[in-house]
């Protein structure tokens, strides 16, 4: 009997893990020093025979019993990365509940524990790691992929921002870009800044406050809490931001920009933060060297189209009117000297050739203009294409003119070829049977809806490649500071709607235009 007391208080001795045996009612009769060690370490209670295990650990019966039951059944069972929390201790356990049996009765559980808190906590922190770098990557590969699309600049550096804050758990952020001839920054892109903030930072000196500093020291910026830096606007303090990151968007080594974002808990951004919103800063201003290029290609699209009409007036126009001051000319020396008949001849060149420059002039402007426009007026052109076309396929029409019909000229061709993308579209893609047209003008506000029976369509699929023409109505409708309003679904029509205000069409022209920083 000696010789077994003697064994079992070897293998208690000897075993590395937590081992302890409880009586059936989670009485402690023994345990080794590890054990010992362990629970004084946690619970801070003394450990003794006699002790109820959940005097030492109170708090976990719900997470053990069911397997201290099952042991008690004559089951061993275990547990890995067995989550326990006991006077607001979180650890966890590898254990091992183990029928005791003696004299083939069974009397108590041995357990047996080793405490895994440490390798637990320790890959837990490495998943969150490896989730914030995954979101991190999949953010900037969002803001790579907005900036290869094609659609407006502004929405891209939106679309942009909000992929940022998503990725560094930021609540607001906002894009300044950089004016060098007015030293001034404008915000382009905001998301989360509360009005009045938004309206202060819509335009700043370049070289004053947080975003002043950035682009002028051309470096980021990383405050764990804004409200203690001297530079921090009053209003800034009021929106309740703490942590704040700002870094300078640059291209060819040129700043062009500010990229913020704010977070309202006092935690700062770690570095893997700041190597995002570096790399997101590149990504944009890569967009915008693109969208810089394509205007200046543009751009030169229009002096070539220029010098090509100032050939044509050079080589039509102006050289009929050179050849109508040397017809007067010579008309005018035979008036003088009485020789009538040769003065009614050359008169007859100059009707002649005036008439020539006419159809000529006449034929530029129609290249600048759609014939059907100038000859009609938007409102009979309209009704030119329903009849000529849509009518003659049998597709019932609707058409109403409400007020009366006043419109610039530009004005007029943005929506006639609204009017012409829709009308195709519901030809070609909707199969529409039935088309409504409705034209109205009250004083300064315009409206044009069209809306048909067809197909429809899925917008989600078509926006952002500018499937449909949707691309080039929008940008006529911004062209001119209009709403444009797509409404649809598939198998229940399409509703486009546009919204303008006169008033604001030559405001619009003159206004803050994005693309004049580029």
């Amino acid at each position: 009997m000696k010789s077994a007391e003697y064994r079992m208080d070897i293998f208690f001795q000897q075993l590395p893990m937590g081992t302890a045996l409880y009586d059936q009612g989670l009485i402690l009769r023994r345990c080794n020093p590890t054990w010992i060690d362990y629970v004084e370490g946690i619970s801070q209670v003394l450990v003794e025979p006699g002790t109820h295990i959940y005097d030492l650990f109170p708090g976990i019966e719900a997470a053990i019993q069911p397997y201290i039951d099952r042991a008690l059944a004559g089951e061993m069972t275990t547990a890995n990365s067995l989550r326990l929390n006991s006077n607001n201790n979180i650890f966890y356990w590898d254990a091992s509940f183990v029928p005791w049996i003696e004299e083939e009765n069974l009397t108590g559980i041995l357990l047996v524990v080793t405490d895994v808190t440490e390798r637990v906590l320790s890959r837990q922190i490495l998943d969150r790691k490896v989730i914030d770098r995954t979101q991190k990557l999949s953010a900037l590969y969002d803001v790579m992929t907005v900036a290869a699309e094609p659609v407006e600049l502004k929405d891209k550096l939106e679309r942009s921002l909000q992929h940022v804050l998503a990725a560094v758990h930021a609540q607001a952020g906002a894009i300044q870009l950089l004016d060098r001839r007015s030293e001034t920054l404008f915000l382009v892109a905001h998301q989360g800044l509360v009005p009045t903030l938004a309206n202060k930072l819509r335009v700043t000196s370049a070289y004053v406050g947080l975003s002043g500093w950035i682009a002028k020291q051309q470096q980021p910026l990383v405050l764990a809490d804004i409200t203690a830096d001297q530079r921090t606007s009053e209003l800034v303090h009021q929106s309740g931001f703490r942590a704040y990151v700002g870094v300078p968007m640059t291209t060819h080594g040129r700043i062009i920009g500010i990229l913020s974002v704010y977070r309202r808990a006092k935690r700062p951004y770690s570095q893997e933060d700041i190597s995002l919103l570096d790399s997101v800063a590149d990504q944009i201003g890569t967009a915008i060297e693109n969208t810089r290029l394509h205007l200046d290609n543009e751009r030169l699209l229009i002096v070539k189209e220029r010098n090509r009409l100032a050939r044509e007036l050079h080589d039509a126009v102006t050289q009929s009117l050179y050849s109508l001051t040397l017809y007067a000319e010579a008309s005018k020396r035979f008036v003088q000297s009485n020789q009538l008949d040769m003065a009614a001849e050359y008169n007859e060149h100059v009707a002649e050739t005036a008439q020539q420059a006419l159809r000529e002039m006449r034929l530029l402007v129609h290249n600048l203009r759609p014939s059907v426009l100038e000859q009609l007026g938007l409102v009979k052109a309209i009704r030119q294409r329903l009849d000529a076309v849509e009518k003659r396929v049998g597709v019932t029409v609707d058409y109403q003119v409400v007020g009366e019909i006043d419109l610039p000229a530009g004005v007029e061709e943005a929506l006639y070829h609204i009017v012409q993308e829709s009308l195709n579209n519901a030809l070609k893609h909707a199969a529409a049977t039935k088309i409504s047209l409705r034209l109205q003008q009250q004083g300064a506000k315009v409206s044009l809806t069209i809306s048909d029976n067809g197909k429809g369509f899925r917008l989600d699929k078509l926006s952002d490649s500018g499937g449909l023409g949707l691309t080039s109505m929008h940008e006529r409708v911004d062209s001119l500071g209009g709403d444009l309003e797509i409404d649809t679904k598939v198998g229940g029509g399409s509703r486009i709607q546009v919204e303008l205000d006169l008033d604001q069409v030559s405001e619009f022209s003159d206004s803050f235009n994005l693309l004049d920083l580029l």
